[in-house]
Parts: C-alpha cells; sequence; structure tokens
C-alpha cells in the first residue's frame, strides 16, 4: 500500500487523519505519547506529527514501535483551508506557497543521524482535497466539510531499529511559525 501513493496521496491522507481526530485526543496536542496511535488506520504506516505552531514546549511522545515501522509525517507543513485562507482555488494555492516560501529552519534527526541535507527535495504541493473537522477540531473552527491545499516538506521513513528516535524542529514565515517534536518509540 505504501507504494501505491505519492508524496502530495499522503500528505492528503495524514492531513485528513490529524484533522479528524478532536483536540483533546489529537496527536498534535499531546505532550507525553498518550495519543500517537489514535485514529490510526493503515496497516502499515504510521503517521507521526509535531505540535502545533509554537504553543509551548517542544513534546518528547514515547511509545511502544508500531509493527510495520514505516512512518510519514510532515517536517514543516501548511494547510490552507477554503473561507479561512481565501475563497477561490487562485488564494488558497498562494497562501500555502507563501507559507512555504520562507523557510527559516528545517532539521530531521532520526537516530542520531541528521538528515536536514536532504529535506529540500521533499517539498510537496497537494491537489485540492476535503478534511471533515469534527466538534471541537484543532484548527477551532465550525465542524463539517470543507476544501483544502496543503503544502509542506515531508519525510516518509522505515526504521529497521528496535528503537527509533525521531527529533524535528522546523520553522517558516520568516521564523513566526516554529514546530518541533520529539519522539522515542521502543518495540516491546
Amino acid at each position: 500500500m505504501r507504494y501505491t501513493y505519492g508524496y502530495s496521496d499522503w500528505s492528503i491522507r495524514w492531513w485528513q487523519w490529524i484533522s479528524s481526530i478532536p483536540r483533546q485526543s489529537n496527536p498534535a496536542f499531546d505532550l507525553t505519547g498518550e495519543f500517537v496511535y489514535n485514529s490510526q488506520n493503515i496497516d502499515d504506516v504510521t503517521f507521526l506529527c509535531q505540535r502545533i505552531e509554537g504553543r509551548g514546549n517542544i513534546p518528547c511522545r514515547k511509545s511502544n514501535l508500531p509493527y510495520g515501522n514505516y512512518f510519514f509525517m510532515p517536517i514543516i507543513n501548511w494547510i490552507s483551508i477554503y473561507g479561512i485562507d481565501g475563497i477561490d482555488d487562485r488564494e488558497l494555492i498562494a497562501i500555502a506557497k507563501e507559507k512555504m516560501n520562507v523557510i527559516d529552519t528545517l532539521e530531521l534527526r532520526i537516530n542520531g543521524f541528521y538528515l536536514t541535507s536532504e529535506l529540500m527535495k521533499n517539498r510537496v504541493l497537494s491537489t485540492f482535497f476535503d478534511i471533515d473537522l469534527p466538534e471541537n477540531n484543532i484548527f477551532g473552527l465550525d465542524e463539517g466539510r470543507r476544501r483544502c491545499i496543503s503544502d509542506g516538506y515531508w519525510i516518509f521513513f522505515q526504521s529497521s531499529s528496535d528503537r527509533l528516535i525521531v527529533s524535528s524542529n522546523s520553522s517558516c514565515s520568516s521564523g513566526i511559525t516554529k514546530i518541533g517534536v520529539e519522539y522515542h518509540l521502543s518495540k516491546v
């Protein structure tokens, strides 16, 4: 399944996943690792995420390492939502690109190895897609379906280790938007 889709498709699936989970149990607001696997429904791929826009300290999430050991996550990304970031496709695309055109920091370390120099080639502008927002969603918007487009830097990787330590730190919009995370995942 993981090779059936390109990065654009995976980024859409990731946004549909993260935006469908209510804020109180959303992995993006998880500081400890309690919600890492909420609503994960793809057999061999696990979605990971950072915290939402610089809210507090960078979380250190600890959890079990899932079977399959393929991971997909943004290093930094943006979603333009119809009615919030624009009222037509042109405006949504322009805002998404504008947010990602000014990257200050783009860092990723997996099990001690820095992959920062390779990340610039992983920028993906998705096609348009819909998200279904629940009540009390991560955007603070009314529940319902929204048209969106995303731009960002993504990574798809596999771990063959019994332990996985992933650390990312990124900023865009001239350093205004800052996100990051650290994961400590171990096989049991």
